[in-house]
């Protein structure tokens, strides 16, 4: 109508020109903030994978080597990635206990036995930290694989009841792992061995007898009935010896015809022996 045109005459002009606000510079300031903050990422994570391979990829060839300047280096490039490790990173985190581990056992290999069950010990509170956390990075291989470790370094202490204990901790958690396998696994039989050693160092006869037992009895199955190879036999001349200290001769005696039974004619004399 006239009059609506005559209103619509009357109104001020209307600026449609574009007018840059404020949230132009604040995004602009929080991109260079992330673009900082990234490359800062960046920055550190290469130089922690740097010092890994500086480190922990040396320290592992050393060790691996298995000479006593060999080990004496492995442990001062663990010892320097865990000074760093502690800086960056939590006291519980998974790097700091793998490194724990393998600095225990290299010292270990070293009989600087204090200090290796420290080493262990510290891991084994990380790793069960992390594993009442509900974290998956730890699995019950690698709980079977610290406690043996432990129990190694108790054994060699002579701590032989908290040794067996920790022995049988770690059994319980080898066996766990191999119920879904028809063969038996070397770790089960190994530990059982030390168990067996155990209990025959602290005088308990039957229970070392027992614990050989089925060391025979697993290790037949996975030499797949083999009954001449040789860790066979050596088990049968272990229990004839535990069974002469018992004082039970007759069944030592059959022990060791039939460990002499199962050599070859070249190894029999040597056995013997």
């Amino acid at each position: 109508s006239s009059l609506q045109r005559k209103c619509f005459r009357n109104l001020p002009p209307r600026n449609f020109g574009f007018h840059r606000s404020n949230s132009f510079s604040i995004t602009s300031s929080a991109l260079a903030t992330a673009s900082a903050a990234y490359q800062h990422d960046i920055d550190r994570r290469s130089k922690w994978l740097c010092s890994v391979a500086e480190h922990y990829l040396a320290g592992l060839v050393r060790e691996a080597r298995g000479e006593p300047n060999d080990y004496k280096s492995a442990v001062n490039h663990y010892n320097r990635l865990l000074s760093l490790a502690r800086v960056k990173l939590d006291h519980r985190h998974p790097y700091i206990c793998a490194l724990l581990e393998r600095r225990g056992a290299v010292l270990f290999e070293q009989q600087k036995l204090q200090c290796s069950m420290l080493s262990y010990l510290a891991c084994l509170k990380i790793l069960e930290h992390q594993q009442a956390t509900g974290s998956n990075v730890f699995n019950k291989a690698d709980l079977a694989r610290v406690l043996y470790g432990i129990a190694r370094v108790l054994h060699d202490k002579e701590d032989y009841l908290d040794a067996l204990h920790t022995y049988q901790r770690a059994l319980a958690c080898q066996r766990d792992l191999a119920a879904g396998s028809s063969r038996p696994t070397l770790d089960v039989i190994t530990t059982l061995c030390n168990i067996s050693r155990v209990h025959h160092l602290m005088g308990d006869i039957d229970a070392a007898l027992v614990a050989n037992q089925e060391v025979l009895q697993l290790a037949t199955i996975l030499v797949c009935g083999k009954m001449d190879h040789p860790f066979l036999i050596n088990r049968l001349k272990i229990e004839g010896n535990i069974l002469v200290e018992a004082g039970r001769v007759e069944d030592a005696m059959r022990t060791f015809i039939e460990a002499a039974r199962r050599c070859c004619d070249i190894g029999r004399d040597r056995m013997i022996n």
